[in-house]
């Protein structure tokens, strides 16, 4: 199929009703011969499911990302962000700025680690309540910043583009709560390894200063820090280098692929945890 016919395809797809556009995807998933379906549910969410395994979606073009699997897309995301090379268990914990629908949620309790989820999007922060947290509204639904107050949030969730910062061709806007992280997330003492993922599309930088009062328990930081920031699509690699590096973090992994994504690790809290062991 050429890319003509593609942009045809999409354009006439759009705009079908939740329950033929389902009809249409399912009818050509069965002809590749991949077993995961999509289901139009209330108020404009989706299901996908694999066998018995489901994911609650409010984008319906989002269901590729599983075409291969829940399993499998859920894990290739956990890849990116280098957390496959983490191993975490039960008694750890996995905090999630920009969460999105979840994800890395059902990775995280796929494994019997806890999860702390930031999405400030309505729609996906409601299906990360059905896929990380079984319904229940425990997602943290405001943006995360170096001071306490509100923000302006420039909604773009079709291509998952939402920011505190200006972008070209945002949808709507609104006003949301901003807080620091370590004010929000209390006592940490009782988790083993802490992992803190950050994808704040351009806001990394602020997220980590109103995260300093924690960082020195958590084990590793995952961070998306490519060109996202504001208008401009700037990066923030340097000032997120600079943040964690000031806080005794070393770059561990990279990725300059498909995101431009680095992983982190606390060297004295590794060492501290290393010299318990062998005493």
């Amino acid at each position: 199929m050429g890319i003509g016919t593609r942009k045809l395809v999409r354009r006439i797809t759009k705009q079908l009703s939740p329950t033929a556009y389902c009809r249409y995807v399912n009818f050509i998933l069965a002809l590749k011969g991949r077993k995961i379906r999509l289901h139009p549910m209330e108020a404009g969410y989706y299901k996908v499911t694999d066998g018995p395994d489901h994911l609650a979606i409010c984008r319906r073009e989002r269901h590729v990302r599983s075409k291969n699997g829940i399993d499998h897309g859920i894990a290739a995301l956990a890849a990116v962000y280098h957390l496959d090379k983490i191993g975490l268990s039960a008694g750890d914990l996995l905090i999630d700025c920009g969460a999105n629908i979840g994800e890395l949620g059902v990775w995280a309790k796929g494994r019997g680690a806890s999860y702390i989820a930031f999405e400030p999007e309505t729609l996906e922060a409601d299906c990360c309540d059905q896929n990380a947290f079984g319904g229940d509204t425990r997602t943290n639904r405001m943006a995360l910043w170096h001071e306490e107050g509100e923000l302006t949030f420039y909604s773009k969730p079709e291509s998952a583009d939402s920011s505190v910062f200006e972008i070209k061709k945002y949808n709507t806007t609104k006003t949301v709560p901003a807080r620091r992280l370590d004010a929000v997330v209390g006592d940490l003492d009782r988790y083993g390894t802490i992992v803190l993922k950050v994808e704040a599309e351009g806001a990394e930088p602020e997220v980590l200063e109103g995260a300093t009062g924690i960082l020195p328990q958590v084990q590793y930081v995952t961070v998306d820090c490519g060109y996202e920031r504001g208008v401009q699509q700037s990066h923030t690699f340097i000032e997120v280098n600079a943040t964690l590096t000031r806080c005794g973090f070393r770059p561990k992994l990279a990725n300059f692929q498909d995101r431009t994504t680095i992983l982190y690790e606390n060297l004295a809290l590794t060492h501290k945890i290393a010299s318990t062991a062998a005493a």
